[in-house]
């Protein structure tokens, strides 16, 4: 059974505003696209389930990766307000989207201010998330990005919570999931965690 991540608060009550025809699901397979470079936007997405991967395309013809997309997550929200689409959204492994329609968007936040600024709010925290991922990547060595990412998940008693897999530990520093163990080993080897079970990190 696939588990579908809940609706941020934000969509769901943009959604809620908006007429019931406004909202549509796309299931899209592997290397299947929500739309590409060009197209008009179709509105605000949701990745409820899967992973999609935001590519553009340079005058050269080669495609670069900008951002990827996962459960729980919108994307390309800046082609809301755009003529058209800057990149392709493909899906990297079978994903299932919602969508409520651009110009419903675009109306629920101009007759509802409050709703406007919950994006806006959104979109400061994804832009300062997005920044700070940046700038951990390029931490150097990989022990002291693992650290710095750890120092700002774990808990009051320095415990990485259970509901954070190790491996997207790995996808926030922009590394391998071997490279992250090694990492780990390393960490507990000179004393700065202890990893007393599969998938259980406490930070010293």
């Amino acid at each position: 059974m696939i588990a579908i991540m809940s609706k941020p608060a934000f969509f769901a009550n943009i959604e809620a505003v908006c007429p019931a025809t406004a909202a549509f699901s796309t299931c899209l397979a592997v290397g299947e696209p929500l739309f590409r470079q060009g197209d008009t936007s179709p509105g605000l997405t949701l990745v409820l389930d899967g992973q999609v991967d935001l590519m553009r395309w340079t005058s050269s013809g080669r495609a670069v990766k900008i951002h990827t997309a996962r459960a729980g997550e919108t994307f390309a929200e800046a082609s809301l307000f755009a003529r058209a689409c800057h990149c392709d959204a493909v899906a990297a492994v079978p994903t299932q989207l919602t969508t409520i329609r651009k110009t419903s968007v675009l109306t629920a936040l101009v007759e509802n201010p409050d709703l406007s600024t919950a994006l806006m709010h959104h979109l400061a925290a994804s832009l300062m998330q997005a920044r700070r991922l940046l700038e951990l990547r390029a931490t150097s060595p990989l022990t002291e990005a693992v650290l710095a990412r750890l120092s700002e998940l774990v808990d009051a008693q320095g415990w990485l919570p259970e509901n954070i897999p190790l491996q997207s530990l790995a996808t926030d520093a922009g590394v391998t999931a071997p490279a992250l163990y090694r990492a780990l080993a390393m960490l507990e080897r000179n004393g700065l965690v202890e990893r007393p079970s599969r998938g259980r990190v406490l930070l010293l």
